[in-house]
């Protein structure tokens, strides 16, 4: 199997702001946005590729691209500014965030985030790179940004509809606009008044302002059922339609002779077929002439299984496709008379880590089918069994405990006895929210209205709690439990003292409206009870809170003037990590207050183990990245390949 993978530091002077690892490491899951490099007066091959995954990657013409997550969420669409180079992103969860963020790629830096209610339909920087243009899928929701502040210079009221495409001049004067419901605009930018509008074809997708030389932002073109629509742009008429079937349409503004035109894509089976109207036939059209057969450049194969194309563009001289999952493909506009087999430029290269824990001197790691042991300084990788798909362990004595988060999956039992005995433990009756063991006993939240306590000496489970938005609990003795959850209004606790003699529950004083991922050290009698607690007081704010049980009295660590929900705590006194406000992990020392931020690699972290002085913090992408405690320095950057080697994107 080929293997090309190092790594880039991304330095501006002398000092490193963040680093990125160049691969052929395809995206996991879907590519949603393919974005090319090239201006008027540089036509560069690199294109940057974005999906599911947050990633925003960028491909050179060798085939390799420099990899940085910039996202925790989804990546729906991307822009590039053509005069500075900053990279516009739209991130979602797919439900109610929805936030465009502009970086600096040279070194991860961002110029600003900005929220928005609803959805993004459209998102383009104008031609001289002054202005951002975010449409959103709201009527009257258009918004012209300054692109270096994100401050709204406009909000575009003058045109009614969800704005899906707009393009400006080059003097950025003027723009095109498209509204769903079918109409052209054509807006001043600086009177904000609608000069011209033509109606069209509504409901277009993939809509765009196309056409160069003579026929320069001439020529409009979007698909619906199946059929691509070239349309006259200067006055909304319909001049030609193609059958496409699962088409994606794409132009580069600057390609020459022959090559200029509309290209689209057409499946017929598992064969696909490249097509183009050129210039030429563009001409004949406008010019009324009957409407013409499209070139076909090539029909091509190559996508394995049930894999499908779901972006395209191109830039002069190649096309390049994403797909469902997660690999980039490229090929030339160089026409073809036989069938041509497409290759993707990227593979998966490595296992993802689902889970890591530390016990004594050694490091444990999860991926889907294996459990591993290491430790940094063999830096020996050994496979120590097997595991059925759980995405959670535990190291337990001379056990790891395997369940799997927000699943009802059996709890299961590996043996590190040597029988490599796999044993089931209980089902539960819900999803699993949180677990964690304490002696003999597993603490579990059981969907959200469940606190259990298995027994892992007589097998006894037992519900000991029962509540509503239950997020987490952890046993303090062996008579007391903690409980966090979501308060529900005023005077509700969101953090709740259980004696499990009497069933008592007391809820105590505790300032924040949610708290979640407690963390607490059951072999010091003097710890404190560490987590995240949500505010809503004065404005959102996200903290990591310290609950002294002896006195009640609530202290905070570090505080976020923002929400985050998925924030995380892990304790190795007098250590206490977290990865609030999701870009690193910060230690902060309970003895002398002092915090230690950990630069973060190219993949944002999730979790942290510690053993002796050094630090395992897993990353989204499955990557560990490797510190001393008292160090801020990433040491090391481990990626497991799908041989069971580590290859460190450091060193």
């Amino acid at each position: 199997m080929k293997k090309i993978l190092y790594t880039l530091t991304m330095i501006i002077g002398s000092v490193a702001y963040a680093q990125a690892y160049v691969s052929t490491q395809s995206h996991e899951g879907k590519v949603n946005y393919i974005q090319p490099f090239e201006t008027a007066s540089n036509f560069d091959s690199n294109f940057y590729s974005a999906g599911n995954d947050g990633f925003l990657v960028k491909w050179s013409s060798d085939g390799m691209g420099e990899h940085y997550q910039v996202s925790d969420l989804q990546i729906q669409r991307v822009a590039r500014n053509p005069v500075s180079g900053d990279v516009a992103v739209y991130e979602t969860d797919g439900i109610s965030v929805h936030r465009v963020t502009v970086v600096d790629p040279r070194n991860f830096s961002k110029r600003f985030s900005k929220r928005f209610s609803d959805s993004i339909a459209s998102l383009t920087f104008s031609a001289k790179g002054n202005y951002l243009i975010v449409g959103t899928n709201a009527v009257n929701g258009c918004f012209i940004l300054n692109s270096r502040t994100g401050n709204v210079i406009k909000k575009v009221s003058d045109v009614p509809g969800i704005i899906t495409m707009a393009k400006t001049g080059a003097s950025e004067k003027k723009a095109v606009l498209y509204s769903r419901t079918g109409a052209i605009f054509y807006y001043n930018m600086q009177t904000h008044k609608t000069e011209k509008k033509f109606s069209t074809v509504p409901a277009l997708q993939q809509p765009m302002i196309f056409g160069t030389g003579k026929l320069n932002n001439r020529l409009f073109a979007g698909i619906k059922d199946n059929t691509v629509y070239i349309i006259d742009a200067a006055d909304g008429k319909t001049l030609a339609t193609y059958p496409a079937n699962n088409g994606l349409i794409f132009a580069s503004e600057y390609d020459q002779g022959d090559k200029q035109g509309l290209y689209f894509t057409s499946e017929s089976g598992r064969t696909w077929s490249l097509r183009l109207i050129n210039a030429e036939n563009l001409k004949k059209l406008l010019t009324g002439f009957n409407v013409p057969t499209p070139l076909v450049v090539k029909n091509f194969t190559g996508l394995k299984g049930r894999d499908s194309f779901t972006c395209a563009s191109k830039n002069a001289g190649s096309i390049m496709l994403g797909t469902q999952s997660g690999n980039i493909y490229t090929m030339t506009d160089i026409p073809e008379s036989e069938l041509y087999s497409l290759f993707a430029i990227t593979e998966n290269m490595y296992q993802k880590i689902y889970d890591i824990d530390a016990s004594g001197t050694e490091f444990y790691f999860l991926t889907n089918n294996s459990i591993y042991k290491t430790s940094f300084d063999t830096k020996i990788m050994s496979r120590i069994g097997s595991n059925p798909s759980h995405s959670n362990l535990i190291k337990h004595k001379d056990k790891i405990i395997l369940w799997s988060r927000n699943t009802a999956k059996t709890v299961q039992c590996f043996s590190l006895d040597g029988s490599e005995n796999l044993d089931a433990l209980f089902n539960p009756t819900n999803q699993i929210r949180a677990l964690r063991i304490v002696e003999n006993k597993i603490i579990y939240v059981s969907g959200t209205s469940s606190v259990f306590i298995y027994n892992m000496n007589d097998g006894s489970n037992n519900e000991v709690y029962t509540g509503t938005s239950i997020q987490d609990a952890v046993l303090i003795d062996e008579n007391t439990l903690y409980v966090a959850k979501t308060g529900t209004g005023r005077g509700d606790s969101p953090l709740i003292n259980v004696n499990l003699q009497t069933g008592e529950t007391v809820p105590l004083k505790f300032n924040g409206d949610v708290a979640f991922s407690l963390s607490y050290d059951s072999n010091n009698e003097n710890s404190n009870l560490y987590g995240i607690g949500i505010n809503s007081t004065n404005g959102i704010k996200t903290e990591v809170f310290s609950y002294n049980p002896r006195t009640n009295v609530q202290t905070s660590l570090f505080s976020l003037t923002a929400e985050d929900s998925s924030a995380f705590t892990t304790i190795k006194l007098p250590l206490v990590f977290t990865n609030i406000g999701k870009n690193s992990v910060r230690a902060c020392n309970t003895g002398t207050r002092k915090t230690t931020v950990y630069k973060r690699s190219a993949s944002m972290p999730i979790k942290a183990a510690s053993t002796g002085n050094k630090v395992a913090v897993l990353n989204r992408n499955g990557s560990i990245s490797w510190y001393n405690s008292g160090s801020q320095v990433l040491i090391a950057d481990w990626v497991l390949t799908t041989d069971g080697e580590w290859f460190d994107l450091v060193n």
